[in-house]
């Protein structure tokens, strides 16, 4: 005999309905307010880098500026230095170039055998960008030979030192005319200052 069993409906059969679970969202609140604060750290750094490179061009700047500023005083004072020794040695023949025009200042030159010619100047008036003043040995026999190149600074003085490129006793005076930038190869104008070797 089979044992007495109640049938099952087949809506008990059935497991209860339930409802799904609510989706989270794929990104928490936490991460969005991690990423803007790691947007804001990031747009910081970044821009406190590119200051710190302009800041670093500006400082290489000033720095190469120094250099330059330090390198002309150095160039400055050893300039001054070879004048000196040549307007201090015994062996110097000091000279006065005398201007053709009186309102001119006269320019003085020391010249050595072996140390080089210094001419040194106060005063002189600015100089057209175009023009330049040249300094030559006149011979005794031959052409003038140029000595060098110059220009008054922006305080109107002269100092400068150039080697001496002819035997002392062929040189018969020293003078200055005025040259296009550049120079010459030879006068092109009259002697604007000269004096004599006696």
């Amino acid at each position: 005999m089979r044992p007495n069993s109640t049938p099952r409906s087949p809506a008990q059969s059935v497991a209860p309905f339930q409802k799904a679970p609510a989706k989270r969202p794929i990104f928490p609140v936490w991460a969005w307010v991690a990423a803007a604060a790691l947007s804001l750290v990031t747009g910081y750094s970044i821009r406190k880098m590119m200051i710190q490179t302009t800041q670093m061009a500006t400082l290489r700047r000033q720095m190469n500026l120094a250099a330059l500023q330090n390198r002309a005083l150095q160039d400055q004072l050893e300039l001054g230095r070879q004048v000196a020794a040549l307007m201090m040695s015994p062996d110097s023949m000091p000279l006065k170039l005398m201007p053709g025009d009186a309102k001119m200042p006269v320019i003085h030159a020391y010249l050595h055998p072996h140390m080089g010619v210094a001419i040194t100047a106060d005063q002189m008036p600015p100089m057209p960008a175009a023009r330049t003043l040249q300094l030559w040995f006149v011979p005794k026999k031959g052409q003038p030979l140029s000595v060098a190149i110059f220009r008054p600074d922006s305080q109107g003085q002269v100092a400068m030192v150039a080697p001496v490129n002819m035997a002392m006793n062929e040189i018969a005076a020293l003078a200055v005319s005025e040259e296009p930038a550049g120079g010459s190869s030879h006068p092109t104008t009259a002697p604007s200052w000269i004096a004599q070797l006696h």
